[in-house]
């Protein structure tokens, strides 16, 4: 079969799927503030309430499929033409929290799945992230912004965040004016809220001491073979009221040979390994963002109800006797949490 006729087949089955209701992961803005997030699992639906990070509450992230037109999280790779599929097999789904970044560079392609799903512009939850080693100042971070936003067709983003700090090439100054960047994105409304990513404790209160602003969040690697540093790191960031945000939940490939514990919790329940390291997450206060690129794993991802995760359980994904990042951004001079 060709290309062009796989994907007109697969744009067939996308575009049944969006004539349907969507059962699963049903979202509904409550107010200006307030997420309600309805989940059908089978132990029936759950009600989970949130808050925007811009209060600093716990929030529940669904994310978007983390494909890019030519590069994706965790060493998957697809053309573009599959982001635009998968993105609209996601909407479909009732997934409506987008993570993206302009590192990415599918903007363009989630825009156009957004403008076919035709769901409302407040239904959604869509973050992105500054191309930080793009930028040297402030307004670069502006002019970035404004791109963003005429890629993706939207007027306003809910969370912008600075990709990167010190483990990416962006030292102490330049890290501060690219900040100072998106406070002003934020005053100026085209930002909801603003955060980091990749930040360590002593990047985030230099940040702070200097502006006066707290980001909102936070997001980094996070799953139970992250070393200790990672885990105070979370602890230190939800104490200051910083939401965190974690990529690279299912482990990464490095993990793979981790899984075995994963898996035996996941017989228990009849879940799938990813569901079981997803609500582990979750049970740590951590929102969640996992990649998909099929209907069957978008819907598995926003499918987290129904079981819940004991100590045991817990004790067990987290015995490994040498946890490792999959991803290398720690850079910290004084200790990520120290």
């Amino acid at each position: 079969m060709s290309g062009c006729s796989r994907l007109a087949r697969q744009r067939g089955r996308i575009g049944a799927a969006l004539s349907r209701p969507a059962q699963v992961g049903k979202l509904l803005r409550d107010c200006r503030t307030t997420w309600r997030i309805h989940l059908e699992g089978p132990g029936g639906p759950a009600r989970i309430e949130v808050r925007s990070p811009s209060y600093g509450d716990k929030k529940l992230f669904r994310g978007t499929l983390r494909l890019s037109g030519t590069v994706a999280r965790e060493g998957a790779f697809a053309m573009t033409m599959d982001l635009n599929i998968a993105c609209g097999a996601y909407l479909a789904a009732g997934g409506r929290l987008i993570d993206t970044a302009q590192g990415y560079g599918n903007h363009l392609d989630i825009g156009e799945a957004i403008r076919q799903s035709a769901v409302p512009r407040d239904d959604l939850w869509v973050t992105s992230k500054v191309r930080v080693r793009a930028c040297n100042t402030a307004a670069d971070v502006v002019r970035a912004v404004n791109k963003s936003l005429e890629q993706l067709g939207l007027e306003y983003l809910d969370l912008m965040l600075l990709h990167g700090g010190d483990g990416w090439g962006i030292g102490p100054e330049r890290d501060e004016a690219l900040w100072r960047g998106l406070i002003e994105t934020q005053q100026s409304g085209k930002v909801r809220s603003i955060g980091v990513s990749n930040h360590n404790r002593e990047e985030i209160d230099r940040l702070i001491s200097s502006t006066g602003v707290t980001p909102a969040v936070n997001q980094l690697e996070f799953h139970p073979w992250v070393p200790a540093e990672t885990r105070d790191l979370v602890r230190w960031c939800q104490g200051k009221g910083i939401a965190v945000t974690a990529y690279g939940s299912l482990g990464g490939s490095q993990n793979k040979a981790r899984g075995e514990a994963a898996a035996k919790i996941a017989e228990k329940y009849g879940k799938t390994s990813a569901q079981v390291l997803l609500r582990w997450a979750l049970d740590q206060g951590v929102a969640v963002i996992p990649g998909a690129s099929s209907e069957e794993h978008i819907r598995e991802d926003l499918d987290l109800t129904g079981f819940a995760l004991t100590s045991e359980d817990a004790k067990l994904l987290e015995s490994v006797e040498a946890p490792t990042n999959f991803t290398r951004w720690h850079n910290c001079k004084t200790g990520c949490a120290a």
